[in-house]
């Protein structure tokens, strides 16, 4: 294990971190991709049921994100300090508090998707077929949340590459399980929606079992036996994931609201043309901005560990405007190709409507959701996660009442439900970007505080 060289922190360390991490991202979202396209042949009510819950499995990952957000942070700081053992106790509780979390997370979610449905205010057939699908993820939530943790450890030991090979295998073996299962084979008529769910368990299972046997061959990361169990740790590790998994929470259950009480009274045609649009082009750009801005949360995170505060500034720079290059390409591929990509995903013609109109207003968010992401990750990064909860649940909170206002209160319809997205994600971008600039992120045992006279 080394320290890092203080050219990481450059643009080219910067491009040579985030690429495999695009790329990654861009692979682990195909699961979506994947399962909106073959779930078409199954109708309108499957894809507004995969579509519907898609807040579901993101409110599920703020639960993860309680194990993988206290995990990045202090094995990166662990790796900055060259202090393997700490790396290996801070992995073996990671994967401890992971498992828990998925034992915790099968009991509730199995007894919970039958009413799912009911809860998201979803039409009865979307409803029972997304009671299918979730029933099937829930039973397999082990190596979902175990994933992510791996995907993690691996970041902040500064290796985006082992990621980016092990989602290709998942999602490889995904897009071969897919149709067989949902559709079947020979005789065989396969299992519809829950097949689509079986696949993303057991491609899962695979990528996760092969990156922990990784990360012991390579790394010679100990990950057995726990040798002496921390509660103090374990609850370090919870303090810090805990705000961003209250803000993953919370933007989950905005949604849940919007759709109940807005897109619920704009018909099934408009939440398939939102499934859409989320799954198949902000599934696309979010990963090159998230790829980005976790690049920035290794670097970050190893400059502190080492020491090397200058060169965790010199990589906030960077991060931005590498970010800032991606959100204005996405702004202008989302008007370009809205119309084209669109009719791809469904053969209804007030569905393809809908998803162009979301992607014609949602390309223009497109930079702020960049710059959202990057500084909440360098936050994340540095391990001060606080500021994450308090910028993006409020913002996040207003988007009900003023997409309520603006679609139905004024009559916009779903455009009134997009543009209040827009405005808040404009809120929260502003913000994130003036808490990075204050500073306080940069903390130290023996020191405080320390600003940078070259601020972007």
């Amino acid at each position: 294990m080394s320290e890092p060289h203080a050219a990481d922190a450059g643009l080219r360390g910067v491009l040579r971190l985030a690429w495999p991490a695009i790329f990654s991202f861009v692979l682990g979202n195909g699961y979506r991709i994947n399962d909106q396209y073959w779930v078409g042949e199954l109708g309108p009510d499957a894809l507004a049921a995969v579509a519907s819950s898609v807040f579901a499995l993101i409110l599920n990952f703020a639960v993860i994100f309680l194990a993988v957000g206290g995990t990045l942070p202090l094995v990166a700081r662990a790796v900055g300090a060259r202090d393997a053992d700490e790396r290996d106790r801070v992995v073996r509780h990671g994967l401890l508090l992971g498992t828990l979390i998925a034992a915790a997370l099968m009991l509730v979610g199995t007894q919970a998707a039958p009413h799912l449905g009911a809860i998201f205010d979803v039409e009865p057939g979307p409803g029972r077929l997304m009671g299918e699908y979730l029933g099937v993820i829930y039973l397999g939530m082990l190596p979902l949340v175990l994933a992510p943790i791996v995907d993690n450890v691996y970041i902040a030991m500064g290796n985006t590459r082992l990621p980016m090979a092990l989602q290709a295998l998942a999602v490889t073996s995904n897009l071969v399980l897919n149709p067989l299962l949902i559709y079947g084979v020979g005789e065989w008529s396969g299992l519809g929606i829950a097949g689509a769910a079986l696949a993303t368990v057991l491609s899962r299972t695979l990528s996760a079992g092969a990156g922990l046997v990784l990360l012991h061959t390579l790394y010679g990361v100990q990950l057995f036996p726990l040798k002496r169990f921390e509660p103090a740790r374990l609850l370090r590790m919870v303090r810090l994931g805990t705000p961003m998994a209250g803000s993953i929470a919370f933007y989950a259950l905005v949604y849940v609201a919007l759709f109940r009480y807005v897109i619920a009274d704009l018909g099934t045609a408009t939440a398939a043309g939102f499934g859409v649009g989320f799954n198949a082009f902000e599934s696309v750009s979010f990963p090159f901005f998230l790829g980005v801005a976790l690049a920035g949360s290794s670097l970050v995170g190893r400059n502190l560990g080492a020491g090397r505060v200058d060169e965790a500034w010199r990589a906030v720079r960077n991060v931005r405007r590498v970010g800032r290059l991606f959100g204005l390409g996405f702004l202008a591929a989302f008007l370009l190709l809205g119309p084209l990509v669109a009719p791809l995903f469904s053969d209804d013609a007030e569905v393809v409507r809908q998803a162009v109109l979301y992607v014609s207003l949602l390309a223009f968010s497109q930079p702020f959701v960049a710059e959202e992401t990057v500084n909440e990750k360098l936050l994340y990064g540095a391990g001060h996660t606080r500021p994450v909860f308090w910028i993006s649940t409020p913002a996040n909170l207003l988007r009900v009442p003023l997409a309520w206002g603006l679609a139905l209160g004024l009559g916009l319809g779903a455009a009134g439900v997009w543009w209040a997205i827009n405005v808040t994600t404009f809120l929260k971008a502003g913000l994130y970007w003036a808490e990075v600039r204050r500073g306080r992120w940069v903390t130290r045992l023996d020191a405080a505080p320390t600003p940078d006279p070259a601020r972007a």
